[in-house]
């Protein structure tokens, strides 16, 4: 697996919009953060534009992302926000820039399609971490928990061997494990089987979070993965939040939980739920394809 080069103050992280338009007001916030904690931060004219909901037409995004990665003063990609358009303009990305010159693709949700990609393609690490919106318009303890997520994102980007604490988490079949992390949004990862963009599951930690579906959705979709053998060889599975799901009048009558235990469980592997991450204010940076290790209740990163 490639990791690419940790970043020292003064180094210059680009803010990308693979998928949804973004605002100069709505990036203030996070830009403010990155420049306290002693980064550049590179914000380019063509990262506002606007096309029906997307940041530009999907040639324009992806273009626009390629001139990112032929930068050579960027060290690092950050995506302002997600919602859906990555998956649109991904085959318009020139990938072979990043094998050449390997930079930090930070973001989550939609941007799953990056990750999956990159993994399967580059063999490449990713970084799974907030973006730039969640901060904006956020004040008191919501302002300190998003805050907290990107000082966690800053702590990989800088090279930290960094910990999480995950014993308070539901667990069946725990044991040690170690391996590398793949995944992200249920859903996305969902759309990307089948296509150039479909990471290799098997032998890996995978993490898996979603937002605003409903209960037999996840049935349904967690089904898919498990009759199609993607589950099956797994080194664990560690659940980051599902947040915002959804029902009918006469319930569905299963928990995400008892669901992705149900699919799982019979295999054996360890099962981690509540991991701090997803589509909460406090997400907290999950490194992808890098080293990690899990024991007495802790994952702890190898990051350098």
């Amino acid at each position: 697996m490639i990791i690419p080069p940790y970043l020292k103050p003064g180094d210059t992280i680009a803010l990308t919009a693979t998928a949804r338009s973004i605002t100069a007001e709505q990036i203030a916030p996070a830009v403010h953060e990155l420049e306290a904690a002693g980064y550049k931060v590179l914000i380019d004219e063509h990262l506002f534009r606007v096309h029906h909901q997307f940041g530009g037409t999907d040639t324009e995004r992806a273009e626009f992302f390629n001139t990112m990665l032929l930068n050579s003063e960027v060290k690092a990609l950050w995506n302002v926000r997600g919602g859906y358009g990555t998956g649109r303009m991904v085959d318009g990305i020139d990938f072979e820039l990043l094998r050449r010159h390997p930079k930090w693709l930070i973001g989550f949700s939609d941007y799953t399609v990056i990750h999956c990609h990159v993994s399967s393609q580059l063999e490449m690490a990713t970084l799974h971490a907030t973006m730039p919106v969640f901060m904006w318009n956020k004040e008191g303890d919501e302002f300190l928990q998003v805050k907290k997520a990107i000082q966690s994102m800053l702590d990989v980007l800088s090279g930290k061997n960094i910990s999480m604490d995950i014993s308070a988490g539901t667990s069946y079949n725990l044991q040690p494990f170690e391996g590398e992390i793949i995944g992200g949004n249920l859903s996305v990862l969902l759309s990307v089987m089948g296509t150039p963009s479909e990471p290799k599951l098997d032998g890996k930690i995978l993490f898996l979070e979603d937002l605003d579906e409903y209960y037999y959705h996840i049935d349904r979709m967690m089904q898919t993965l498990s009759r199609s053998g993607k589950l099956s060889k797994l080194k664990a599975l560690l659940v980051g939040s599902f947040i915002q799901m959804h029902d009918h009048t006469i319930p569905f009558g299963y928990s995400v939980e008892d669901i992705i235990k149900d699919h799982c469980q019979p295999y054996g592997y360890p099962i981690v739920f509540d991991v701090n991450s997803g589509h909460h204010l406090e997400n907290m940076a999950l490194p992808f394809g890098v080293p990690v290790k899990f024991q007495n209740g802790i994952l702890t990163f190898a990051t350098s």
